[in-house]
């Protein structure tokens, strides 16, 4: 059993996880989560002091919920995990020192996680993906293509070359009058919504290479904003339609495009962006034609969670030890 710690970002996690017997799927026997999400709406995005000052208030109440559902003594578990980086650093730090402070008193390792390779590792929760494959990690934070060779071996194919999928739909929403958190206030918006003839770029798009770039799509947005002035509803729900269709069609035509030249058995969908439904729908469309098995983690397991950490420490256990691991904001997904 491991006790898994999360705390990259304006949620503050906690879950038990064990490894299936005998296979390679992980089982997560407790997971909690305390979101401070709502304190952020008024300021449009996150606010890192009050995240940081809210997951000190509350770890420790989450920590033992998740422990008394779970059953379990610290005598009953293996190790604790935290995940490490990257993220934001007030709220990296009330993750780590916990679970540095934990390790020590109970004489546990202490297991070091990435947070962005983690996202990919919740596809293991409950189900067992076939590797080689190709990941699409795409989060307020960070948009990366990447090759899995096996469970050791990743390398990068692609990924943003500005602003994170996820930051390009905060950022619009904002600019269209839509609340925090921005992709699920525009797919909401979006649904139902008719096109008002506004085609937005799609940077880099047809080019030869696997990177992406959102920020042109963000500009282009405030511009038309502002050259209408008030909107009113149907020209909000019209723009956040065009939105949602720019970035998907956009992360879809790379991950299209790394399907096609890599040949892989499986593609694997992570971080908060992926539990957008276009998003879902256009990727298993394109895996069915080509005979691709897609996976994707439930929309619990997409958001910042703490079940995910868990997974990555059973899957890619990295000790570390209580006296030196520090957090690290800046860590990409192959640190």
């Amino acid at each position: 059993m491991i006790l898994a710690i999360e705390s990259t970002c304006d949620e503050t996690g906690a879950a038990v996880v064990k490894k299936k017997q005998g296979r390679n799927g992980v089982e997560v026997i407790a997971n909690i989560t305390a979101s401070s999400a709502e304190m952020h709406n008024k300021y449009g995005g996150i606010v890192p002091e009050v995240a940081a000052r809210e997951q000190l208030r509350v770890i420790g109440s989450v920590i033992e919920e998740a422990m008394n559902k779970a059953g379990l003594k610290y005598e009953n578990l293996e190790a604790i995990a935290v995940a490490y980086g990257p993220g934001l650093m007030g709220s990296l730090l009330v993750g780590v020192e916990t679970a540095k402070t934990l390790a020590y008193v109970h004489q546990k390792k202490l297991l070091a996680v990435n947070h962005m390779q983690a996202h990919l590792l919740a596809n293991w929760i409950d189900d067992e993906p076939k590797l080689p494959g190709v990941g699409l990690v795409v989060s307020g934070g960070h948009t990366d293509l990447v090759w899995l060779e096996s469970m050791s071996e990743w390398f990068e194919l692609g990924g943003t070359r500005d602003d994170a999928a996820g930051e390009c739909f905060d950022k619009c929403a904002r600019a269209l009058g839509l609340p925090y958190p921005g992709g699920v206030s525009i797919e909401r918006v979006a649904e139902n919504a008719k096109s008002i003839g506004v085609k937005l770029p799609r940077p880099l798009k047809g080019g030869s290479g696997y990177d992406m770039s959102f920020s042109g799509l963000k500009e282009a947005l405030l511009r038309e904003v502002k050259s209408r002035g008030e909107l009113d509803e149907s020209d909000r729900a019209g723009l956040a339609k065009e939105v949602n269709e720019a970035v998907v069609e956009s992360l879809v035509e790379k991950t299209e495009k790394a399907i096609k030249g890599k040949h892989p058995k499986s593609v694997l969908l992570a971080g908060g962006v992926a539990a957008n439904k276009l998003l879902r729908k256009k990727i298993k469309k394109i895996c069915d034609e080509l005979g691709v098995e897609m996976y994707v983690p439930e929309i619990k397991y997409c958001t910042d969670n703490a079940a995910m950490i868990g997974a990555a420490a059973v899957l890619r256990p990295k000790e570390a030890d209580v006296f030196e691991l520090n957090p690290d904001p800046g860590l990409d997904i192959f640190g």
